[in-house]
């Protein structure tokens, strides 16, 4: 059994082994260029600015589109504009618009690329120091880094002003992290180079992986006249980081540039298009469709009246008959008509949509409510156009440790030599001290076992020491450990400080010098760590700890084996997170006979993985078990709050941890997501066929009305489910529980699970939130990824969408953020057509009184303006500022959140509703204005018949007017500014209308002269008042009396909710407990599962 699980595991391994390798040889001059130091994250130069933006630009199918149009305007014999391409002055300023943004945020990464590219360091010219650029530095130079600056590139650690090589750290530009790391030069390096002057005569060769982004890892060999020395991940420093508490350090220059692992891993740009975004081109799509339905109708009608019409009807065309007759005609008529209707499509669609989304963004990185005081976090918006993606969520995937809790360690219980120590009590405030909550006086540091169990965990780590005036600080990237040697020194064994491989203990008034033989470190594949210990009487211990599934098939048996697994059980259903605690002593002559074999083994680079593997597993085996600890991770604030208020409102929580089954659902407990009235369906077994029972038996189950389900799966059951029945049985019980915990998963198993059901699930609308490197997969792979930014680094932070403090504060960037700027951009939207639509359909109309002879209806300067300057301000205020209610109330009711996950606001039936209202609004303007001011009137002052430019200067003023003032009707708050902005754009054409028909002779660019006069004539015509009024009476009679009943009913919300009585209850639970599973996996420390992948590949296929 023990024999199965080791290889088991050993299978799981990865390796990082990279074919390709680097081979530098000293000191000639290497024959492979390698690339420069300096970095380039600009997209532009001067000379590519135009060509580049041009072509981003142009990829956007409605700036094609638009093009395309103006070229066609630009034929004479088909143009409406006189030859004129009156299209290209909106479509440039849409492209400068969006090319001057682009250029402004490229501006500052051309700055801060040249501030990075200008720092000073010190490389070794002609035997001495000299100042040069980082982009001066090439592969192979030496430089020297002094206290605070940071590494210039990725180097190899020579030498150091510490005796013993040992430097120390600091990755917060990389990771977020700002406890300080160690590393330490080889032995043989720091004494060799002690002397700088052989860094001039250096000869040998170095051969490591070539560039690759593997940031956590490196190996190579240093080839030197005297030996060859292993390089190790302890012996890189990676450029970003800093140096501090040291003098100075020597490197040798080993990644430059665009080569080095920071720059590697650089987030690439991510392409999410939010549900809005994809519905909104489907519609452009049909909207296209109908454009072209009406061109085809308007050129058939028009040939058809041409060739039955003779030429004294028509005189006034001026057409020629090869140009006008039969398919030729045909195809002049639809070419005419596309331009005719080309503002189907509202060309200034999408920078208004970027601008407002731009402007939301800043509203939610500026919101105090988001805003966390104790780490001086705001909220951070890196992809705004998934603004309104925020209101559509419906399945919300959450990691647990630092996610849900507060990734702060307090050391509560632990088991030693099978006796349980630590009570429920809870220390009061004056004994509280850092990471310890434990109460229990039964325990005494006297008796041998306890004492050397935590002798044990203060040798067993990699933690550094600090001096802070008389005190000792521990620095640590793992809370677990900080948490360990915290209650080693609680109890009187205190770990005081590390020097190179002597760490010294004090236990009580003693101090003992241990002296560390070897560290295997923690990762997330071995999930165990090892330390090789030389103790002070001489003897040589293996102290081992690690994740009780790992370390339980290595031990001895032992008497103590059944109550320690019986207390890690306690432990974790009470949630805390377990260790378990093991060691064995090597004789010298085994030690000497490992040792030889791991060095070795050390200079392979083929097969070093393997080897070492093998070797570890076989140092790390004939355990004796000591115990277990129990560390509590507590609870972030208002996350049960924030959880139930998120079921309230229809989302699906799932989360995927780590941990173990028990120590899951205890904090599913503890959080809210699950309750007594749930009924729980469990899925661990290893084998297919028991894991597709389990799946079936809980969906028989679902069939039981009124009762809530949760869903339990462990990570190595989904590796199972790859068969296409399987997957299909599994989605079908995953989506009808309403709480899923997937427990022992990978942060791949974690990615797997949100695509399954972002790819498998109609309509799910994806969002995952985690705060460690592990969560990064899971969070890129959603349609929406927010990053906590905790104790894990800023890892997640940079790999999302959004960026928060807290878990509870995903609360208010839903419902109040993300249903504000769905509702709004999805009305913006709406309205943008709506307007286009109104004002290009009279057209249409008209062609019933002009034969579809392609007569333009306005003039064309005041068509081209009417999206830039008569229409625009008052929406996107509106899609801004508007507030259908009080944040307050959307923070309390989860109903309102549901109009997004339904699509209340956007969705085909209501696009084309606002299409349909356009439609037969244009209708309604075109009949009451041309019939009142065309066919029946006479203007009583000149005696003649006002023409079709008056009838012309009344419909678009009368379209004008009717926009604005739906944004009025349309907007919950009574925003003065936005008031005053629609009648500032109204007033702003007809004054522009004036200047343009009255001042003709002046205005060379007036494309019509009959238009001459126009709006004076509509003015004193007393029908233009009456038409007016009419029209726009007409068009609004009802939108009044429907927004007011919105307002008044909107909080009459429909509240299902169904009575459950104790019996059904009872029988319920009565048949679900034949499909209950006992538990009997156990919780572990580590980040994440040990499961490489969900399921089969294929499944994505």
């Amino acid at each position: 059994m023990r024999k199965h699980l080791i290889e088991r595991e050993n299978e799981r391994r990865t390796t990082t082994l990279v074919a390709k390798q680097r081979d530098l040889h000293f000191p000639q001059r290497f024959p492979v260029t390698f690339t420069s130091n300096k970095i380039c994250t600009s997209k532009y130069t001067c000379l590519n600015f135009i060509p580049k933006s041009i072509i981003q630009q142009f990829k956007k199918l409605a700036n094609i589109y638009f093009l395309m149009v103006s070229i066609l305007q630009s034929i004479p014999s088909i143009s409406v504009s006189e030859g004129i391409p009156n299209l290209l002055f909106p479509l440039f300023i849409v492209v400068v618009f969006s090319a001057i943004k682009d250029l402004l945020e490229d501006l500052k990464r051309k700055q801060s690329d040249k501030d990075e590219n200008g720092c000073i360091t010190l490389k070794r010219i002609s035997r001495d120091w000299v100042k040069t650029t980082w982009a001066d530095l090439q592969v192979g130079d030496f430089v020297k880094v002094r206290q605070n600056e940071y590494f210039p590139a990725d180097l190899i650690l020579i030498s150091s002003s510490d005796s013993k090589g040992i430097c120390y750290i600091e990755t917060k530009n990389l990771d977020g992290e700002t406890n300080l790391k160690h590393k330490i030069a080889s032995k043989d390096t720091q004494v060799y180079f002690e002397f700088e002057a052989r860094l001039d005569e250096f000869k040998g060769n170095i051969k490591c992986p070539d560039a690759n982004p593997i940031i956590y890892h490196f190996e190579g060999i240093l080839n030197m006249p005297i030996k060859s020395i292993p390089l190790e991940y302890k012996q890189f420093l990676l450029r970003g980081s800093s140096l501090k508490n040291t003098e100075w350090v020597v490197g040798l220059v080993i990644y430059t540039g665009h080569e080095t692992k920071i720059m590697m891993n650089s987030p690439k740009s991510r392409h999410k298009y939010s549900k809005l975004d994809i519905q909104m081109n489907k519609e452009i799509i049909y909207v296209f469709i109908l454009q072209v339905i009406l061109c085809i109708f308007s050129a058939i009608y028009y040939t058809m009246w041409f060739s039955k019409s003779d030429d004294k009807t028509r005189v006034y065309l001026e057409l020629k008959n090869n140009q006008s007759s039969g398919f030729v005609g045909f195809v002049y008529a639809f070419f005419t008509w596309m331009l005719l209707l080309t503002n189907f499509v509202p060309i200034s669609l999408l920078v208004t949509l970027e601008m407002v989304r731009y402007v939301q963004a800043y509203f939610i990185s500026n919101d105090l409510e988001l805003y966390y005081q104790a780490h001086d976090m705001p909220a951070g918006v890196q992809s705004s156009n998934l603004n309104e993606e925020l209101g559509q969520i419906n399945y919300v995937f959450s990691d647990k440790t630092g996610t849900l809790t507060c990734n702060i360690m307090e050391f509560r219980k632990m088991t030693i030599n099978g006796i349980s120590y630590g009570t429920e009590n809870r220390m009061s405030l004056e004994e509280k001290i850092q990471n310890i909550d434990f109460v229990d006086k039964s325990f005494s540091i006297d008796d041998k076992h306890n004492l050397d169990f935590f002798i044990h965990l203060a040798c067993s780590h990699t933690i550094i020491t600090q001096r802070k005036g008389d005190g000792i600080e521990y620095n640590s990237s793992s809370p677990d450990e900080l948490s360990l040697v915290n209650a080693a020194r609680f109890f009187g064994v205190e770990f005081i400080e590390r020097e190179e491989n002597i760490v010294q203990i004090k236990v009580g008034v003693k101090i003992f010098m241990v002296r560390i033989l070897n560290v295997i470190e923690f990762t997330s594949d071995r999930k165990r760590m090892t330390v090789v210990a030389r103790m002070n009487d001489g003897k040589i211990k293996v102290f081992c700890k690690g994740a009780d599934s790992i370390l339980l098939p290595r031990l001895l048996s032992s008497p103590i084996t059944s109550a320690t697994w019986n207390h890690l059980e306690e432990y974790a259903k009470e949630g805390l997170r377990t260790l378990v605690i093991a060691y064995k002593e090597l004789k010298d002559s085994e030690y000497k006979s490992w040792k030889i074999q791991y060095e070795d083994a050390l200079l392979d680079l083929e097969h070093k993985d393997e080897r070492l593997a093998e070797l570890e597993d076989a140092l790390e085996n004939q355990l004796i078990l000591m115990g277990a600890t129990a560390i509590e991770d507590k609870l972030q604030e208002n996350v049960p709050d924030t959880i139930n208020f998120l079921k309230s409102a229809g989302v699906k929580v799932w989360v995927l941890t780590g941990d173990k089954i028990e120590t899951a659902i205890n904090i599913g407990f503890s959080c809210g997501l699950l309750n007594d009235e749930i009924i729980r369906i469990t899925v661990q077994s290893h084998k297919t066929l028991d894991i597709k029972n389990e799946i079936r038996r809980g969906l028989d189950t679902l069939n039981i009305e009124n009762v809530k389900f949760a869903l339990i799966i462990a990570g190595e059951s989904l590796l199972k489910i790859n068969k296409p029945d399987t997957i299909e049985n599994f989605l079908k019980l995953a989506t009808q529980c309403d709480v899923v915990l997937a427990c022992r998963v990978s942060p791949q198993q974690k990615a797997d699970i949100v695509k399954l059901i972002k790819t498998k699930v109609k309509d799910a609308r994806t969002l995952s939130v985690g705060d460690g490197a592990n969560d990064v997969n899971m969070i890129c792979a959603a349609h929406v990824g927010v990053g906590i930014a905790g104790l894990e680094g800023q890892q997640a932070v940079r790999a999302s969408d959004y960026a928060v403090a807290q878990f509870s504060y995903i609360k208010r960037l839903l419902f109040v953020h993300g249903r504000e700027c769905y509702r709004r951009n999805a009305v913006l939207i709406c309205f943008n057509f709506y307007k286009n639509v109104l004002i290009t359909i009279p057209l249409f109309y008209y062609g019933f009184f002009s034969a579809f002879s392609g007569q333009e209806l306005y003039n064309m300067w005041s068509y081209q303006f009417f999206n830039i300057f008569f229409a625009a301000l008052p929406i996107c205020l509106y899609a801004m500022f508007d507030r259908e209610v009080e944040y307050e109330e959307l923070e309390n009711d989860p109903e309102y959140y549901r109009i997004g996950m339904e699509s209340k606001f956007f969705s085909t039936k209501v696009f084309w509703r606002w299409v349909l209202e356009a439609s037969v609004q244009g209708l309604g303007v075109v009949a009451v204005c041309v019939f009142a001011i065309c066919l029946y009137t006479g203007n009583k002052y000149t005696g003649k018949m006002d023409n079709m430019w008056v009838a012309s200067e009344l419909i678009f003023g009368v379209i004008v007017i009717i926009v604005n003032i739906k944004v009025i009707f349309l907007s919950f708050m009574n925003f003065w500014f936005t008031t005053g902005m629609c009648c500032l754009c109204i007033l702003s054409y007809f004054l522009f209308a004036c200047a343009l028909t009255e001042y003709a002779p002046i205005l060379v660019f007036l494309d019509n002269y009959d238009s001459r006069g126009s709006t004076y004539r509509m003015s004193i015509n007393p029908n233009t008042y009456l038409a007016g009024v009419l029209v726009i009476t007409m068009g609004f009679i009802i939108q009044p009396i429907v927004h007011h009943i919105k307002k008044i009913f909107i909080k009459q919300k429909v509240h299902h909710k169904q009575e459950i009585s104790e019996d059904e209850i009872r029988q319920a639970r009565k048949t679900i407990e034949e499909f209950y599973i006992p538990h009997t996996g156990f919780a572990f420390s580590g980040e994440a599962g040990h499961v490489p992948q969900i399921m089969h590949p294929e499944i994505f296929n």
